[in-house]
């Protein structure tokens, strides 16, 4: 394999949500196109994408779409189903922390087995101790955003979850970031660039209402209030807004619910890189974090 010609190819970030897919192209900071597509009532269920072969026709036949040209695609995951856990762990050399990092893994989640895809990465060290985010995606799950990737004609070079590609493309080490979208929303709460809690809900009304802003308020609340309680000589939160990404984030950063609820403020996020329509670009933040990701770069 030419790495250096691998290096040099653009990378496509893909993202299917219930009701739309949305991709950009480019690498890192550069991104030179968005665009999204609407999915079919039903496509997605419980995070897998049912019919993979019409989720990559559509997707191949959109608009504005970049085509299938040779370039590193980048799949986002949602975290409804998959599981995250952070190890502290002790300092190693290489080779024998890997090992240590596995067997941990075997030991705190023996659930995973044969049904998940289980990959980690040690996220930050304070004071000789590794924090090792870890997570479990379950097999249906990626396959089937892997599958609609190759049924559009691209080639999945990498994935990652929907919630900490956002929380990378916001960039901030504390932070407590609301994915939202018209029927679902991710909730992390980050500390050290690490995620404490990831939360997945599926939301039971269409945003723009007062039922789906009171829901989302209430499950802000229920969040932060669970990190604290868990975390009582914790501050991190203190003075820390809610940062909304999206395609409901507009909605959502304006709901006067969220800060009644959570004594958070609420604000559409600031991302490190922007996308063609500045307007458009909340809704494209996990997109962002995609592209911005290591094996991406």
């Amino acid at each position: 394999m030419n790495i250096r010609r691998l290096l040099r190819q653009p990378v496509l970030t893909v993202t299917f949500h219930e009701h739309i897919a949305r991709w950009t192209l480019g690498r890192g900071t550069q991104l030179t196109a968005a665009g999204s597509v609407a999915l079919p009532e039903g496509l997605a269920n419980d995070a897998v994408i049912v019919d993979p072969e019409r989720a990559g026709a559509i997707l191949r036949t959109a608009g504005g779409f970049p085509g299938t040209a040779r370039m590193q695609t980048v799949v986002a995951i949602p975290s409804q189903r998959s599981v995250v856990r952070i190890l502290e762990l002790p300092s190693l050399p290489r080779n024998q922390f890997a090992e240590l990092v596995e067997r941990e893994i075997r030991r705190a989640m023996p659930m995973m087995g044969d049904n998940a895809h289980v990959s980690w990465k040690a996220k930050a060290e304070v004071d000789g101790t590794v924090f090792v985010v870890v997570a479990g995606v379950p097999r249906d799950v990626l396959d089937s955003h892997v599958a609609a990737v190759e049924a559009a004609g691209l080639r999945a070079c990498s994935a990652d979850l929907g919630i900490i590609a956002a929380a990378r493309a916001v960039g901030l080490p504390r932070s407590i970031i609301a994915a939202v979208e018209d029927s679902e929303a991710e909730i992390g709460i980050f500390n050290h660039g690490v995620p404490s809690i990831v939360r997945y809900v599926a939301m039971s009304s269409r945003a723009g209402t007062a039922a789906w802003a009171d829901q989302l308020a209430e499950e802000l609340g229920r969040t932060i209030k669970f990190y604290r309680d868990s975390h009582r000589q914790d501050d991190i939160l203190d003075g820390i807004p809610i940062r909304i990404v999206g395609g409901a984030a507009r909605v959502a950063a304006a709901s006067p619910q969220i800060p009644a609820a959570t004594g958070q403020r609420a604000e559409l996020a600031a991302l490190q890189v922007s996308v063609p329509d500045t307007r458009e670009a909340p809704a494209f933040a996990t997109n962002i974090g995609l592209a911005m990701k290591e094996l991406a770069a």
